[in-house]
């Protein structure tokens, strides 16, 4: 089966089940919010997790704990002095994803500096809902209520500021298609312009692009020359400097947004099925700012400037956004995906690199392929030189529909962290201990131990039933005078039960992804689903709820049901026995249809339960046909077994690219 087959049945699952998932992260948020009151009126008065045993009673142990953490613990709260920092920002649901029913599957904690995200799953057995929240710990982090020049202020000022007195800093937007990189960027970019001038007399501009050619081959491209092909070339310094570019001197904010429209008018963007104008390469602004002195007046060595850089990456899509793609946006496409997987394996081999330096095993480092790609190749001096300031701004997407590619997004630029500030500090330092113990380095999390979503998911469901409860056999005799000859039998047999014998071997064995995680099993849900669908079922009602229906219904005469007479007894009279016991035939009429239509309520309230059982079955077991819309189902049962196959075939190619 297809690997994408999940994801497909993942993504239906967070729409079919949107009112679910959304408890889930309303559990979340208002835990969160109770133990910040609660924090603030209590922990003054009672001792340290007293506070606590309330919000685990209301929201259960794992998730009280995990918002607990989140908003009164704050481990990742404390400021950690790092030449490589990573933000996060998240940008708003749009118009059309608001039309489409979506939610937010994101929460932003400010004072911890970490971003939750919220992933609704179907489990394996078929039968439970569950949601994953995922905690990731950085060192900013921005939501909806922040704007461009939040950013500005965090994220590129201290850049600049470093890049007037001399040394070289880079500004990176990391992310997916479609979540508001170049829309920051270009933003940020705004902001920065005056104060360029603020500080520096005159400055140059040199924009350059990275996009793939013709012939596989990725090539780096002069914007502000006509797209004239330029090289990036390693210099004297160890830096990686593009040679043959253009520079242009600007003395104002506005020679240089002039420069800046000119350069990003021959960016390389098309219209793609996210977005009407997508950014289709890598583009990089490089501010080279003028040495503090003269070069003449420096003892014979060469001054060099301050650079800033500032790189939009173009982002990566899903599968159905690239159908309507030419041959060429293909070939581009995949340059793209090639750079980011490069840059995502080069910050995987550095943390593991760290990990095994943690370890005492420094000699068995592996090669880091900076020169894979002309992309890592730029942005070696990120990672390698401990004087370069670094700064990665993730972008994500709050849609269901983007879970996936927001865990992918915290998950590498949280290895790009963690990697770096282990190469920021000197072993046994201060400030090396500083940053493990108020950085994320505190929390167990990404990559250090093993563990099973689908055995996380199961723990708390198997708590809900007897499945571990084990009797004693044999007679009350033997129980009094020979109790240790006792046998004993499981009360139910795991080999009956499919959800208690998953086979260690296919289950989802992964790393730990996250600073954090808590499993949220929403059985509540379902046994209000399952309430609900007994609402209309007659041979349910006691006396009181039946006399409570009656007095609903404006009869025209008198209903004599005796105050004892349960539904399941009114259902057995018929319209015969509710004639005798009304006062005329209307009255028995009008009892009688609406009994009828409380009838029909519970039999199509019985089949919509059916059918979502059925489609969480069938979503659990990754079936794509249970994704597909109901139209073609339909469609495919109209029609005979080889047009159902092909038929079939088509859609899931189609809808497994969703």
């Amino acid at each position: 089966m297809p690997s994408n087959h999940k994801l497909v049945c993942a993504r239906a699952a967070r729409h079919e089940f949107g009112e679910a998932f959304q408890r889930a992260i309303g559990d979340y948020r208002g835990a969160r919010l109770a133990a910040t009151t609660w924090t603030v009126q209590l922990k003054q008065r009672f001792p340290d997790g007293i506070p606590l045993l309330p919000l685990s009673f209301l929201y259960g142990e794992d998730l009280a704990r995990f918002a607990w953490d989140g908003s009164v613990t704050l481990d990742n709260a404390g400021d950690v002095t790092s030449h490589f920092q990573v933000m996060a920002r998240t940008r708003p649901l749009q118009p059309e994803e608001l039309e489409d029913d979506c939610y937010e599957s994101g929460s932003i904690e400010e004072a911890n500096k970490s971003v939750v995200v919220h992933d609704g799953r179907v489990h394996r057995d078929g039968r439970t809902l569950y949601s994953q929240h995922s905690r990731f710990c950085l060192d900013k982090v921005f939501g909806e209520k922040h704007d461009n020049n939040d950013v500005f202020r965090a994220a590129a000022k201290p850049l600049l500021d470093s890049a007037v007195q001399g040394s070289r800093a880079t500004l990176v937007f990391f992310g997916q298609t479609g979540t508001g990189k170049t829309h920051t960027a270009q933003g940020v970019l705004d902001i920065m312009t005056p104060c360029v001038f603020m500080q520096a007399a005159c400055v140059e501009v040199l924009c350059y692009e990275l996009a793939g050619t013709r012939g596989g081959r990725e090539a780096v491209f002069d914007l502000l020359a006509d797209r004239a092909p330029v090289k990036c070339l390693t210099g004297e310094d160890g830096n990686v400097h593009v040679r043959g570019a253009r520079a242009i001197q600007c003395r104002s904010s506005e020679e240089l947004v002039e420069a800046v429209r000119t350069a990003f008018s021959w960016r390389t963007s098309e219209s793609t099925e996210r977005n009407a104008t997508s950014s289709r390469s890598h583009c990089v602004l490089e501010l080279q700012f003028p040495a503090a002195q003269p070069a003449e007046e420096a003892l014979g060595d060469t001054v060099r400037g301050g650079v800033l850089r500032v790189i939009d990456l173009a982002g990566s899509e899903r599968n159905f956004e690239t159908q309507m793609h030419t041959k060429s946006m293909a070939e581009r496409g995949g340059h793209i995906n090639y750079s980011l997987l490069m840059l995502k394996e080069c910050a995987r081999i550095m943390h593991l690199n760290r990990r095994r330096r943690d370890a005492g095993q420094g000699k068995s480092e592996a090669h880091v392929p900076f020169r894979s790609s002309r992309l890592t190749h730029l942005l070696k001096s990120c990672f390698m030189d401990e004087s370069h300031q670094t700064t990665v701004v993730a972008t994500l997407s709050p849609s269901p529909t983007d879970v996936e590619h927001s865990l992918n997004t915290l998950q590498h630029v949280g290895m790009m962290r963690s990697a770096r500030a282990w190469e920021s500090f000197a072993e046994g330092s201060e400030a090396h201990q500083t940053v493990k113990e108020k950085g994320f380095h505190q929390v167990e999390g990404r990559g250090h131990a093993l563990h099973s979503k689908q055995q996380d998911a199961r723990k708390e469901q198997l708590s809900q039933f007897q499945f571990r409860k084990v009797l004693q056999t044999g007679g009350s005799i033997m129980r009094k005078y020979e109790p240790e000859n006792m046998k004993t039998e499981a009360f139910i047999d795991e080999r009956w039960h499919r959800e208690l014998n998953v086979k260690v071997e296919d289950d989802l064995w992964v790393l730990k992804d996250a600073d954090a995680e808590c499993t949220q099993v929403l059985t509540s849900w379902r046994e209000e689903q399952w309430t609900a669908s007994k609402v209309h079922d007659l041979v349910r009602w006691d006396a009181p709820t039946l006399q409570a229906f009656l007095r609903s219904l404006p009869l025209p005469g008198e209903a004599r049901l005796p105050s004892t007479m349960t539904g399941a007894q009114v259902r057995r009279l018929g319209r015969r026995g509710l004639r005798a016991l009304c006062s005329d035939e209307a009255t028995a009429q009008m009892l009688y249809d609406a009994l009828q239509g409380e009838e029909q309520a519970s039999k199509a309230a019985a089949a919509s339960h059916r059918g979502a059982n059925a489609k969480i079955t069938a979503l659990g077991q990754s079936k794509v046909y249970a994704a597909l819309p109901e139209q073609t189902q339909s469609l495919s049962s109209q029609r005979g077994p080889n047009d159902l196959a092909e038929t079939t075939e088509n859609s899931e190619q189609h809808q497994s690219q969703a």
